[in-house]
């Protein structure tokens, strides 16, 4: 009776859990391209109203899909090795290729933050960038150096507050310039928005697929490590991806209803937050300098940690010297130019990692037992 008992309540909906599983992996996402507003003004904004809409629903229901899905398979696998969710969704030698394209892509993400810092310093306190880069570079160095304990610990305080600090800053430049939404499509077909997709279908498609190429391995860690049923896997990941579209639609509202004014700035969403209040603006800033850091401090950890698993040894602190340097020269290109070229490129490798998953739950349909049969064979060996 007893055991019938925990089986009970292992399937009941933890909604604690639930809000853990998606809040981690918000956490994981929200950073400086998101609070800047800049991946929003290129994939969202720059197709109008409507044209954003449909890229909302794109991106959402993409989301949801991946990151319930990824989460389940890792709850029910519990890799050791999270990066190996590639092999399970590409087979070898393509899930050995995306083990190896995502530490550089997350590196090529590191240089993105701290050009991004660059670009806050220039455009909100009117320094030199250089400045910006080589406070992110040292707070991001010692923070990696300190261990992935004390990292994750100081990156889950400061995500939800970026967040929420976001959604408020879309709301009020709603309710500032609600006109400025019904003049935003006649605007933008006067002024030229940076963006690489001239359809809203590819651009929602893009947008999410950019995504999953870095999140695999942490989904899959979160399934393995905080899902305990199937429920909570569903409802997580739904909350997760759902709720993170939805706070990105608010925001691309927001620069849609200023888009005049903010179409050609490096970080659009610090103008938005400035007008509303000098004083918010201030704060905003703030904020957007710390988004910035907790994405560049799980990137460059990612990175290293591609080298060197012990984040302890001399190899994994070395490894992060490196990033840090060339970081630094690398970060020297501008924000919009690098988002505008690194994030596209991770979205195509992204169709790749869908196309494995469509192919992997519901054509072939893989038996977890016989890929961990498998990869238990070669541990042996």
């Amino acid at each position: 009776m007893e055991s019938n008992k925990i089986t009970m309540d292992d399937n009941k909906v933890n909604i604690a859990q639930v809000i853990a599983i998606g809040g981690a992996f918000m956490g994981f996402v929200i950073g400086s391209s998101f609070a800047s507003g800049q991946e929003c003004l290129q994939y969202f904004s720059g197709h109008g109203v409507w044209g954003s809409i449909g890229v909302g629903i794109i991106a959402g229901i993409l989301y949801a899909w991946f990151c319930v899905t990824i989460i389940e398979d890792g709850r029910n696998l519990k890799l050791k090795q999270t990066n190996k969710m590639f092999e399970f969704y590409l087979g070898k030698y393509l899930g050995k290729f995306c083990e190896w394209f995502t530490p550089i892509m997350l590196f090529l993400v590191f240089a993105l933050m701290i050009s991004a810092a660059g670009s806050t310093f220039e455009e909100y306190y009117g320094l030199n960038g250089d400045i910006g880069r080589i406070i992110m570079i040292v707070a991001s160095l010692v923070t990696v150096l300190l261990g992935l304990k004390n990292l994750v610990n100081i990156i889950g305080y400061i995500s939800p507050f970026i967040l929420i600090g976001t959604i408020i800053i879309g709301i009020l430049a709603i309710l500032d310039n609600p006109q400025g939404i019904k003049e935003a499509d006649q605007i933008l077909n006067t002024i030229e928005v940076k963006n690489n997709f001239n359809n809203w279908f590819i651009s929602g498609l893009l947008y999410a697929s950019y995504t999953v190429t870095g999140v695999v391995p942490y989904l899959s860690g979160i399934g393995a490590t905080t899902a305990t049923n199937k429920k909570n896997s569903l409802l997580g990941g739904l909350f997760g991806g759902i709720a993170f579209i939805i706070a990105v639609m608010i925001l691309n509202f927001g620069l849609l209803a200023n888009i005049g004014n903010v179409y050609s700035l490096e970080i659009p969403s610090l103008f938005v937050a400035a007008k509303v209040s000098p004083l918010f603006g201030q704060i905003f800033a703030v904020m957007l300098i710390l988004g910035i850091y907790t994405t560049a401090v799980p990137m460059m950890f990612t990175a290293c940690n591609k080298v060197s698993e012990d984040d302890k040894s001399n190899k994994f602190k070395i490894a992060a010297i490196i990033t840090a340097i060339f970081g630094f020269f690398g970060g020297q290109l501008s924000f919009s130019t690098m988002v505008g070229i690194i994030y596209p490129i991770s979205g195509y490798v992204g169709l790749i990692i869908f196309a494995g998953m469509i192919y992997t739950k519901y054509i072939k349909k893989k038996s977890y037992k016989d890929f961990l049969d498998k990869i238990n064979e070669k541990s042996a060996h």
